[in-house]
């Protein structure tokens, strides 16, 4: 290739590659990964044609899910602050304005994942109900005893009337 060829495509080849990055920033074409520090809270989510990704925001910690709850609480704070902090002013360019709807957008639309893991409470009156019921009909099925048969019915029949909200029958 001769010089002059060569510095035409080089030329050329940096036009072109001047607009495509324009072009890919101004429409958000290509997924966008951000990470931001807020509340001490590492929120990590992309976005996408000026979308944030909602199956993105936190799925670094997915595996955990007392710090992806907790992530995914920060996350939604922040798109909320976010929206208002780039609503106060006018827009300083286009991509201000494609950033304040990406994040109020977000901040509307984006559902926190809410985990409370505590300690599993005793198991009440109709789930010990319920078990009894099960183990007593269990055990009627392999007899044809009177007493077991009417201890199933019994058992059932109190199950019965706390799932319907009523006192159960004296035995």
């Amino acid at each position: 290739m001769d010089p002059i060829s060569y510095l035409f495509s080089a030329y050329l080849h940096t036009v072109q590659a001047g607009v495509q990055q324009h072009l890919s920033e101004s429409h958000n074409t290509q997924i966008t990964p951000v990470e931001i520090e807020y509340e001490g809270e590492k929120v990590a989510f992309q976005h996408h044609l000026w979308r944030v990704r909602d199956q993105s925001v936190c799925s670094d910690r997915k595996n955990d899910l007392q710090a992806f709850s907790k992530c995914t609480l920060a996350a939604k704070k922040l798109f909320g602050v976010l929206c208002s902090e780039l609503s106060k002013g006018p827009d300083q360019n286009p991509r201000h304005g494609k950033l304040r709807n990406m994040y109020c957008n977000a901040s509307m639309s984006f559902k926190p994942t809410v985990a409370r893991v505590g300690v599993a409470s005793g198991s009440t009156e109709l789930e010990s109900a319920r078990q009894a019921c099960n183990a007593a009909t269990v055990a009627a099925m392999g007899s044809r005893e009177p007493r077991v048969i009417r201890e199933k019915h019994t058992l059932c029949g109190v199950y019965e009337a706390i799932k319907a909200g009523q006192k159960p029958p004296h035995k």
